[in-house]
């Protein structure tokens, strides 16, 4: 493996962490949004709905930059400078790295977020019976979504490592 296709290994790593984790961002975003009461001040909730939109355009180029032109940001930044070999010794396809990665990150949102879940589900059902009160579901199907999410990663690793590499060679293939 070279040291470019290192860099692009992990970069491409680091651009689906970033993809996850922006879904917990994005979320706390709206959940701010639905429950704050607004005291007569409007543009409160412009300047909340604005940062809400700078944050997703923030992180839609973040994410085209690392997965989509790893090769210009490796260009950009010379990241290959400055090394003594030019191969590092492994035999490892990089759809393979990004499968590998892909698990990883899938099973640690799993394990992040199914207790979560569990938590949410057994405080729903403790304000309903005990309380008495008309308790909310949003948490609980966020959680949810955020479980699946995690376990389709698990599963379907191999197709979101070949999506990865297909569009980065169409890209690579554009920019030469």
């Amino acid at each position: 493996m070279t040291i470019r296709t290192f860099w692009t290994i992990f970069i491409k790593i680091l651009g689906i962490w970033l993809v996850i984790e922006s879904i917990t961002v994005i979320q706390q975003f709206l959940s701010t949004l639905s429950t704050l009461r607004f005291n007569n001040e409007n543009n409160f909730y412009g300047t909340i709905i604005a940062l809400l939109l700078l944050t997703i355009i923030i992180y839609i180029l973040v994410l085209r930059l690392l997965l989509f032109k790893t090769s210009w940001l490796i260009d950009k930044m010379h990241l290959e400078n400055g090394f003594l070999e030019e191969k590092i010794e492994l035999n490892i396809k990089s759809t393979t790295v990004l499968s590998i990665a892909t698990i990883v990150i899938g099973g640690l949102i799993f394990v992040d977020s199914l207790p979560q879940l569990c938590k949410q589900i057994f405080m729903y059902f403790q304000q309903r019976n005990v309380f008495g009160e008309s308790p909310t579901s949003g948490w609980i199907i966020f959680q949810f979504v955020k479980t699946s999410i995690g376990y389709l990663l698990m599963t379907n690793s191999k197709l979101i490592a070949k999506f990865i590499d297909k569009q980065s060679r169409e890209q690579n293939d554009s920019v030469e």
